[in-house]
């Protein structure tokens, strides 16, 4: 197994080693500064959402490319690619085509066995493309029947332009940052230093106040609370995909069909 075979890693560094800190300190004054002109009415509110969605997903992205030893520009094109997709994604109907730029650019580097820190560009084995395929079909599934039984929500049917854009958002920004860097990056690390129940717990921690501090996320009491459970369960499940399969194909696949799913929700 992952933690096993892995256990000579080097384990004396320090948790945060290689973060790319100056790109951090960028996006978030950039993000800041796009908000006060918001404010001011000197940005139009499509620029500001641009911002902050290449600040907030490519900060996650970048970073875990720099814990996997590659090169700062590598962490800047990746924040590039997304900036560029969350721009022109709203131009016409090809546009949220752009979104498939960084992970068909993440596919390269795979390839290339230069993402194998992050249990990306190894063998996958069947059986874990068919857990990762069940597993988000099965927590997707229970959301919309619970949701729609408890929470006031119903399922809908999103016309086919706006259920494309949000593939396109899952597949190239959202999906993809987070499981870069939550499980792929955070919980490999972690993992190589304590007990898979620590880091399992350390990344899924880290995941559900990703998206609890999210200003999409509704605020209602009982809406917060199923968003805990049902990511606190689909980020501790794909630790344990990572660590079971060693890739990261397979939690890829549960966390996107899960978003999609939970993007057939709307107000009843």
């Amino acid at each position: 197994m992952w933690a096993l075979e892995h256990s000579s890693a080097a384990r004396t560094g320090r948790l945060f080693a290689d973060t790319p800190v100056a790109l951090l300190a960028v996006l978030a004054v950039g993000a800041a500064a796009s908000l006060t002109l918001a404010r001011l009415a000197v940005l139009p509110p499509p620029a500001v959402a641009v911002a902050v969605l290449a600040a907030g997903h490519g900060a996650l992205l970048a970073t875990a490319l720099a814990w996997a030893r590659r090169p700062a520009t590598t962490a800047a094109l990746a924040v590039g690619l997304i900036a560029v997709a969350a721009a022109v994604s709203g131009l016409g109907a090809f546009g949220p085509l752009a979104y498939l730029a960084p992970p068909l650019w993440l596919c390269v580097l795979a390839r290339g066995g230069r993402l194998g820190a992050l249990g990306l560009g190894g063998p996958v084995a069947l059986k874990g493309v068919a857990a990762g395929l069940l597993i988000g079909t099965f927590l997707g599934g229970h959301l919309l029947v619970s949701a729609s039984g408890t929470l006031g929500l119903h399922v809908r049917i999103p016309a086919m332009r706006e259920a494309l854009t949000a593939l396109a958002y899952d597949v190239g920004a959202n999906v993809l940052a987070a499981e870069c860097f939550f499980r792929g990056a955070l919980f490999n690390r972690a993992q190589r230093r304590w007990s898979f129940a620590l880091a399992a717990a350390l990344a899924t921690a880290a995941y559900v106040l990703r998206y609890l501090v999210d200003p999409l996320l509704p605020m209602r009491v009982e809406l917060v609370v199923g968003a805990v459970f049902y990511l606190a369960l689909l980020g501790a499940i794909n630790c344990w995909l990572l660590w079971w399969t060693e890739s990261l194909v397979p939690g890829l696949l549960s966390a996107l069909i899960f978003f999609t799913a939970y993007r057939a929700l709307g107000p009843a």
